[in-house]
């Protein structure tokens, strides 16, 4: 049975996406295969892991019995972020389809499975902040906008911060770059990554 938001326990994955959004519909949205985490979420995690401020459960390659993931062994592992095989070619980077894998650094790449972390801690750690409501209404929009042109955006991406700032009060500037790329992914707009000024014609 796949895991859901309101479990006790959340895989890696579910934790990456809240840390990355602070939203439940992200943590929903990893079942769905729509979501991809940020490299700042994952250093966020493994921190956490390395630190002893989160304990994760798991279980090590070979071995059979569920446990509890030292701390010690966090600092000879990585997390990666690895795209989904699909009909034996692997899926582009913009698809927003990943797959969470816990290995050791450096050969053999024994993995840890099954890893669950206690969703309870992963919120207290990374809190979800009243500017979280700002950034959902701020995505919503962005989308909108995108949708009116998927191939570039009217103007320079600060100048789009300034205004969705403005627009929506307690937008962070971090809060609109998550804003920013998951609107991307739902609107497939990639081309708003050269977001900038339109060239005039000349005539």
């Amino acid at each position: 049975m796949p895991q859901r938001v309101h479990d006790a326990h959340w895989s890696l994955a579910m934790a990456l996406a809240w840390i990355t959004y602070l939203t439940e519909q992200a943590v929903t949205n990893v079942s769905r295969g729509r979501w991809a985490p940020t490299r700042a979420a994952i250093r966020e995690l493994l921190s956490a892991l390395r630190s002893g401020k989160l304990i994760a459960h798991g279980i090590v390659d070979g071995e059979r019995i569920l446990h509890p993931i030292e701390t010690a062994v966090w600092s000879n592992f990585e997390i990666v972020d690895k795209p989904k095989m699909f009909l034996g070619h692997m899926s582009p980077p913009t698809s927003g389809r990943s797959t969470i894998v816990a290995r050791r650094i450096g050969p053999p790449h024994t993995r840890l499975l099954d890893i669950t972390v206690p969703a309870a801690k992963v919120r207290k750690l990374w809190p979800a902040k009243r500017t979280a409501v700002a950034e959902t209404r701020c995505q919503n929009y962005l989308i909108a906008e995108m949708k009116r042109s998927l191939d570039r955006a009217p103007k320079a991406k600060s100048e789009l911060l300034a205004d969705c700032q403005a627009r929506f009060q307690g937008l962070s500037e971090r809060g609109f770059e998550r804003a920013w790329a998951n609107a991307m992914r739902l609107a497939g707009a990639f081309g708003w990554s050269k977001a900038g000024r339109r060239r005039k014609s000349s005539q």
